[in-house]
């Protein structure tokens, strides 16, 4: 495809600010069309799945609860590139698209909290809760203007009314999920689960976000003799996620499209392993995957269990010292259809001293390779849409797609084709 490059010109008409969502007519007023959606390639009828249905009708049911001004600033059209600029910089200063958990009604939050438990098991749910309520509300208490559960977003990507291709993602300081339906699929990666501490109490009730993560990871090491340990075992002591958030806010999901993960077949490969130990492998990667709701994730467990003699354990600790769960370690296994990674990061910033370091902790979920099967990788739909050169901008749909060609719109730019 021809690179694109635009000028924006000092020609007064019509703003890009004021869409939010696909329309064909040059003045209509700022509201969503209920006549007409984004129209974006690939997508699949709604799903006759009973569960995808459930889903289905409790986003329908959120978006009609919102007003006219909240929903056209929360809706994007299905390829919009809105769903890869998400980072984990502190919500703060509305450096976040959508609307937030602030913009909300009690009730609107219930709602949209209900379709967070259609998508994701109890374990799950209850992981983005702590993150986002207990371990957010903390970071508050200590620096309101930056840490606030309400900062928290909400972007939503095509037409659960009209496609059964459609998603949205919630995005914030330590939680980024992007939930996908496509067909009769259903994901949540990439996944980005982090706290800040990780553990600790708010409100009177006490959190341990990733106790699991942690505490089976630690079960698996010390089940691996001293060869085994061997081979796992970095060299490195750099603890960061390998394939992590972006840096900065603004900046793209930097492992989008065909990233090459082979770099990553290394460390102690699962047919390498004891019984034992796989065992207790398999157990870590259970609590990445069973964050997704049990059905969709017993489909996803079944593409990584097809390819399990292809999975890689990799382990970074502490040089000199036995892991414990007050202790900092990294781990990242690689599986095609997995990769789960666990850091813990020194506490930072206004917390630089008054939170353990082992007690502030990153994972990301990833589907590495966007697979070809019927379940997807990264980004589901979106995946594809990548690798067919990649999500667009408001304009660029506007311009490049079929069904608006013939359109009477002008914009303040020009799209130039080299």
């Amino acid at each position: 495809m021809s690179s694109l490059k635009y000028f924006l010109l000092a020609v007064s008409s019509v703003s890009l600010l004021t869409f939010s969502s696909c329309t064909q007519e040059e003045d209509e007023p700022d509201t969503v069309s209920t006549d007409e959606t984004c129209i974006t390639s690939g997508t699949l009828d709604q799903s006759s799945n009973s569960e995808i249905e459930a889903m289905r009708e409790a986003m329908v049911s959120f978006r009609s609860s919102l007003s006219a001004s909240l929903l056209s600033e929360a809706s994007n059209c299905l390829d919009d590139e809105r769903f890869y600029l998400w980072h984990n910089t502190p919500a703060n200063d509305g450096n976040r698209d959508g609307i937030t958990y602030g913009d909300l009604s009690d009730a609107q939050l219930i709602a949209f909290k209900n379709i967070l438990q259609q998508f994701l098991s109890s374990g799950g749910y209850q992981k983005v809760y702590e993150i986002t309520e207990l371990s957010e509300g903390w970071l508050h208490n200590v620096m309101s203007s930056v840490w606030d559960p309400d900062f928290y977003s909400i972007d939503m990507f095509g037409d659960p009314e009209t496609s059964g291709s459609w998603g949205f993602q919630l995005d914030g300081h330590h939680c980024v999920v992007n939930f996908l339906v496509h067909g009769d699929n259903v994901s949540i990666v990439p996944a980005f689960l982090g706290g800040e501490p990780a553990a600790d109490t708010w409100n009177g009730e006490r959190f341990d976000i990733f106790s699991d993560e942690r505490d089976l990871a630690l079960s698996l090491y010390n089940s691996l003799d001293e060869s085994e340990l061997t081979v796992a075992s970095s060299i490195s002591t750099s603890r960061s996620l390998e394939v992590g958030p972006a840096d900065r806010n603004g900046d793209p999901d930097p492992y989008i499209g065909a990233y090459d993960y082979s770099g990553f077949e290394t460390g102690l490969k699962y047919s390498d392993m004891s019984a034992t130990a796989q065992a207790n492998l398999l157990l870590v990667m259970k609590e990445y995957v069973y964050n997704l709701s049990d059905n969709f994730a017993d489909e996803w467990w079944q593409d990584i269990m097809d390819n399990i003699d292809d999975t890689y354990f990799v382990w970074i600790n502490d040089s000199g010292s036995s892991p414990t769960a007050s202790s900092e370690f990294y781990y990242r296994i690689y599986n095609p259809y997995l990769w789960a990674e666990f850091n813990t990061e020194g506490s930072t910033g206004a917390n630089s001293g008054s939170i353990a370091d082992y007690n502030h902790v990153h994972t990301i979920t990833r589907i590495p390779n966007n697979p070809t099967t019927d379940n997807g990788g990264d980004y589901g739909i979106f995946a594809m849409m990548i690798n067919q050169d990649g999500p667009k901008t408001l304009f660029e749909h506007y311009a490049l797609a079929e069904h608006h060609k013939d359109n009477q719109m002008h914009f303040d730019y020009d799209v130039v084709l080299n």
